[in-house]
């Protein structure tokens, strides 16, 4: 079961990682980025391949092409493969077109030229220069999809005459009878390859670029050092550690302290992990999760008709359903039950934390205001109380934005509220 809306994949992932000239290959990364492969072996898979093309970042970290000549290139083979342009393979016919029609001569000069030198760059600038033996076996027939697709013609000779500018009407007619031998399917599935390939390349600069760490996977526990939200531009790192034995955090500290922010980082990294990429953390190790939900900002469902409080006890259900199934579970619950009364949010919070300890191969992140709640937690249940820091100076409130373990017990809504004169704005005049 996977509930990651708030993490907002595609409006705040999906920039760190886009870097590609086509919306066919960023469609390509949005579906690499939203793909959680069904287990951990599956996941390390997925990393190597990233792995094999930042072992290529040499060859690679200036990948690039013109982007009306990829569309160019891309509908004219389009064109071709469909019947809708038909190439003249007979080399006397083609002499005698382009003798008698300068424009056809053009035309047709002007496209292969096109297709070539797209085709041959990619070739001698990338493909050949790649070692093929860094990425996994899984991944080298896409390779090999490339490859042998240029092979079907003869770039080099073609390329070396448009140079020349001795590409002369038996070299077309030459091109022409090798491409026209390309079926629709072979041309399809190159460019299907072609997008995945530029995909792949994108995150991978966006792991270069922002220096992020593969994961690793563990049966037990839970590491995330010097973790941060990847949009922050001047991120405070944080450091969780969870014990074999620990499977809830509950999370206390005052308005604007960043529990929501910290909740975000851990379920980015979580999530990440998941899709094979990398994870904005010096280091990572976790277990591998079958379910992940995580639910930050929870708000009303105008289209279903459910009050925030009927949100918050629906997504608590779903998350119940998933940790009695099959695999492991990992959820974050922002502020769990602020659509209800306080006596009530204080009973079934203290019942909620109390039975999801009882989950013990899976891991839950708890955010609350309910200070109370303290006292009526048992110890040394799987249970874990982190707070993030946060002092008065001159009666202000002063944020570190640091995690460390144990409770907050700092108030500072009646502070401000008393701050900002709003007891004597509150008196009839």
């Amino acid at each position: 079961m996977l509930h990651v809306e708030d993490l907002q994949i595609e409006a705040e992932l999906l920039p760190l990682f886009n870097f590609t000239h086509s919306a066919e290959a960023e469609a390509a990364v949005c579906r690499l980025l939203y793909e959680l492969p069904p287990t951990a072996a599956l996941v390390v898979e997925k990393q190597d391949i990233l792995r094999g093309f930042l072992a290529n970042w040499s060859v690679l970290e200036n990948f690039s092409y013109p982007k009306i000549q990829l569309r160019e290139v891309r509908a004219f083979l389009q064109d071709v493969s469909s019947g809708r342009i038909t190439l003249e393979v007979n080399r006397l016919r083609a002499s005698v077109t382009m003798l008698l029609s300068e424009e056809a001569r053009y035309q047709s000069r002007a496209r292969y030229v096109q297709v070539i030198q797209f085709l041959h760059r990619l070739q001698q600038h990338y493909l050949h220069k790649l070692d093929p033996q860094a990425f996994p076996v899984g991944f080298r027939p896409q390779l090999l999809v490339l490859v042998r697709f240029m092979e079907r013609f003869s770039l080099e000779d073609a390329n070396r005459a448009i140079q020349e500018d001795s590409f002369s009407t038996a070299l077309m007619v030459r091109f022409a009878q090798q491409l026209q031998a390309v079926g629709p399917e072979i041309i399809a599935e190159f460019w299907e390859a072609f997008h995945l390939f530029e995909a792949y390349w994108s995150i991978a600069k966006g792991i270069q670029l922002h220096a992020l760490t593969f994961p690793n996977f563990r049966e037990e526990g839970l590491l995330l050092e010097d973790f941060y939200h990847p949009l922050l531009k001047a991120p405070v790192t944080n450091t969780l550690i969870l014990s074999p034995t620990e499977n809830v955090v509950v999370l206390t500290g005052p308005n604007m302290s960043g529990k929501s922010t910290l909740l975000k980082a851990v379920g980015v990294c979580v999530y990440l992990a998941h899709a094979g990429i990398g994870v904005p953390a010096v280091r990572c190790s976790l277990p591998f999760f079958h379910s992940i939900l995580i639910a930050i900002n929870l708000r009303d469902s105008l289209r279903d008709g459910y009050s925030h409080f009927m949100a918050e006890i629906q997504n608590l259900k779903s998350v119940l359903h998933a940790a009695h199934g099959v695999g492991r579970t990992f959820a974050i619950f922002d502020e769990l039950f602020r659509g209800t009364n306080v006596d009530d949010a204080l009973e079934i919070t203290s019942a909620t934390v109390r039975g999801l300890a009882g989950f013990h191969h899976s891991s839950f992140l708890v955010s609350t205001h309910l200070l109370q709640l303290e006292k009526q937690l048992p110890e040394d249940n799987g249970i874990s109380t982190y707070c993030i820091e946060c002092v008065l100076q001159d009666g202000l409130p002063v944020f570190s934005y640091r995690l460390q373990r144990g409770w907050s017990s700092l108030k500072i809504g009646k502070l401000l509220f008393e701050r900002e004169g709003l007891n004597s704005l509150l008196e009839p005049r």
